[in-house]
């Protein structure tokens, strides 16, 4: 069962009710509550996309990351979507490893490794991505090259034509703006 409780109409407070769930094993009442908070708190991010040969490198600081975008070739293709600031509702870390050996950066949601961790150092995370649908989101596609391993990221659902360049679609990453 999955209750979901749009607060964006809701003033600040404390909600309580009672959700009836009825099943073929009875029926059963539910008790739900949500603290509604005013959120001041809610930042968005912009994350620009370099590209170099096959590498794709999302930063949402080029000015400090300048000197190694200089020496690792990589052009700016401007900004590519937006995260949330650390502590919005309903999203968590997006994080940034990248693999020396290949040039690979990969990205993965939360603490977790990437699949093909071998080899891939843990940079930090760049921002937070939404683990659901959020309301004016969209999904964030990772794509990979089956004979490189190289990762590619996108909002376009057709993969910026990667499909053709031997990518595959591993999935949607979370959410963004």
């Amino acid at each position: 069962v999955n209750v979901v409780l749009r607060t964006q109409i809701l003033p600040p407070g404390l909600y309580r009710d009672e959700v009836l769930v009825r099943s073929n094993g009875g029926d059963m009442t539910i008790e739900v509550s949500a603290d509604v908070v005013q959120d001041n708190t809610l930042r968005i991010i912009d994350v620009y996309r370099y590209m170099s040969d096959r590498d794709c490198l999302f930063t949402v600081n080029p000015v400090a990351e300048a000197k190694r975008l200089a020496s690792g070739g990589y052009e700016k293709q401007g900004i590519a979507f937006r995260l949330f600031s650390d502590g919005t509702p309903g999203t968590t870390e997006f994080i940034r490893w990248f693999n020396p050996r290949i040039q690979d950066h990969v990205y993965t949601v939360g603490r977790t490794v990437p699949k093909s961790s071998e080899g891939y150092v843990l940079e930090g995370p760049i921002g937070n991505i939404a683990t659901s649908r959020l309301n004016n989101t969209r999904p964030l596609y990772s794509w990979r090259h089956m004979r490189t391993g190289h990762h590619f990221y996108t909002t376009d659902q057709g993969g910026e034509g990667r499909s053709r360049r031997g990518f595959r679609f591993e999935g949607i990453v979370g959410y963004v703006r």
